[in-house]
């Protein structure tokens, strides 16, 4: 990633300059809001996955733990984003470690510790995910403020953070392979949960005697 996505190796067949883009001139910014908890009908029945930051754990979001109404959307009492933003959560205790980076791949609504960068034509989604995950420590050493209880960024020093924009056909061949590897690893991921899951249920068996060796 750091050697792609910073122009140091080019892939074969491309050439030309790269160009060095604020964030907040690859897209809109906006922020998201917590529909009241006291009114039963933002929440009752809902259908509309809204992202807090603990949903912000894998790569692509195609679901979340909490779910709004429609009627919450309609009455602006929260923020609905389009699918494949670029969600990244500014205010949480996990900024300590890592800079927690995600695209939607529906239609969601956000809360308030989120931002969500809806890109432009001048940069694919995935190429600006890929970019932002990779240069994720670098955003905390600029953008972290000092001196909160809760760990937050700094909003205005983001939109100013600066990345390398090469041209689309690069853009979309270097995302290509980061997806790729993407998949690969969350494929091994499911393998090593599965197998955990079988271990536990051997050791279930065999610690309490259920099953007994030969």
């Amino acid at each position: 990633m750091q050697e792609l996505l910073t122009g140091k190796k080019r892939l074969p067949g491309f050439n030309g300059e790269w160009e060095l883009n604020r964030l907040d001139e690859l897209g809109r910014w906006t922020g998201g809001m917590t529909p009241s908890m006291r009114n039963p009908d933002y929440w009752h029945s809902g259908t509309v996955s809204w992202i807090s930051s603990g949903d912000v754990k894998s790569v692509r979001l195609v679901s979340t733990a909490f779910l709004i109404s429609e009627y919450a959307v309609r009455q602006g009492a929260t923020t609905l984003i389009p699918e494949r933003s670029i969600i990244v959560v500014t205010r949480s205790g996990i900024l300590r470690k890592y800079l927690p980076v995600a695209m939607n791949m529906v239609s969601m609504a956000i809360n308030q510790d989120i931002k969500a960068l809806m890109p432009n034509k001048h940069v694919l989604p995935d190429y600006l995910l890929h970019s932002l995950i990779s240069n994720g420590d670098r955003i905390l050493a600029r953008c972290l403020k000092s001196g909160t209880t809760v760990e937050s960024i700094e909003f205005p020093w983001l939109k100013m953070f600066t990345i390398p924009i090469p041209p689309i056909p690069e853009q979309t061949a270097i995302a290509s392979i980061l997806s790729d590897m993407d998949a690969e690893i969350a494929a091994l991921e499911a393998k090593i949960a599965k197998a955990r899951a079988i271990k536990q249920g051997m050791m279930q068996e065999l610690l309490t005697g259920r099953i007994r060796l030969v």
